[in-house]
Parts: structure tokens; C-alpha cells; sequence
């Protein structure tokens, strides 16, 4: 998944993106939380997926929401 299509996924579900502060050690932390919608009288799913990278945080999350979802459509 590349960075645009990251972005453009996390906004498609309504998620959110979040980045630790600058470490010293040039190491970043990304966490991509969405909610599932949704499924009859089933409440939605938290998804929350780390990553060291905003690609690597939503694309743990997009194959999270396929897991749980599977008819909320493809990753795109």
C-alpha cells in the first residue's frame, strides 16, 4: 500500500492516523485505529494496528477490517 493509498483508505473508513513524537532515536511509532460498521444489531469492531510506518499501521489495519468484514468491501 503505498502512502496515498493509505491516506486515501483511512478516509474512506472514517479512521484515524497517529504518529508518536520525534524519538531521538529516528525510530517512529504509527497506530491506525478504524471501527468496523456496523453488522445487523452486531456493534462495530475497534481496530487498532501498530506500524513503523503510516503504510505499514493502515495496511495492518485494512487486512484486519478484511478479516472481520469481509463484505465491507476491498482495500483500495
Amino acid at each position: 500500500m503505498t502512502q496515498h493509498e493509505a491516506l486515501q483508505w483511512i478516509q474512506a473508513v472514517e479512521g484515524q492516523l497517529y504518529r508518536n513524537n520525534e524519538h531521538p532515536s529516528g525510530r517512529n511509532a504509527w497506530v491506525a485505529v478504524v471501527r468496523t460498521p456496523r453488522n445487523g444489531a452486531e456493534r462495530g469492531k475497534l481496530i487498532v494496528a501498530l506500524g513503523g510506518s503510516m503504510e505499514e499501521a493502515t495496511t495492518a489495519a485494512a487486512h484486519q477490517w478484511q478479516t472481520l468484514c469481509s463484505d465491507c468491501g476491498a482495500i483500495q
